[in-house]
């Protein structure tokens, strides 16, 4: 019986070990976009995306915005939508880029908002903008169908 205990546990223990090592694989800090791993560059470039847009959605659902802040959440959430777009075909846009980087910068600098989604929007904003950064020093790099306008 004894031998069984000790059986499942080192079991547990290395399955908990191997998922920690999965995780650390698939980070999203701020160098790690296009990293070669099991995912993939796509998977992590789409993976950032999905949460600007989500943390976006979610902060435009604040039920105490006025109407600038309204049409700031729209304009900002239209940029986005434009790059992605873009980008889902193959083409990285530079300045329709930096365009929706500047529209959600308004928003979480102009809008009233929940110190939260503040919050949530502003680490979006630096990993955008990170991203950026990491894409204008790599140019070189295999980017696959990617190109550069």
């Amino acid at each position: 019986m004894r031998r069984m205990i000790s059986g499942v546990a080192m079991a547990l223990t290395l399955s908990g070990a191997g998922g920690s090592v999965l995780a650390q694989s698939y980070s999203s800090g701020p160098y790690q976009y296009g990293a070669p791993g099991a995912y993939g560059r796509e998977r992590t470039d789409h993976a950032l995306f999905d949460r600007v847009r989500m943390d976006l959605d979610r902060a435009a659902a604040y039920p105490y915005a006025s109407r600038p802040d309204r049409k700031r959440f729209d304009e900002a959430r239209r940029e986005f939508f434009d790059f992605e777009a873009r980008f889902d075909q193959g083409r990285y846009d530079r300045h329709v880029f930096d365009t929706a980087i500047d529209r959600i910068n308004r928003v979480v600098s102009q809008n009233s908002l929940d110190p939260r989604e503040r919050g949530t929007l502003s680490d979006d904003l630096r990993q955008l903008r990170d991203y950026r950064e990491f894409r204008a020093h790599n140019r070189g790099g295999n980017y696959g169908a990617w190109s550069y306008r």
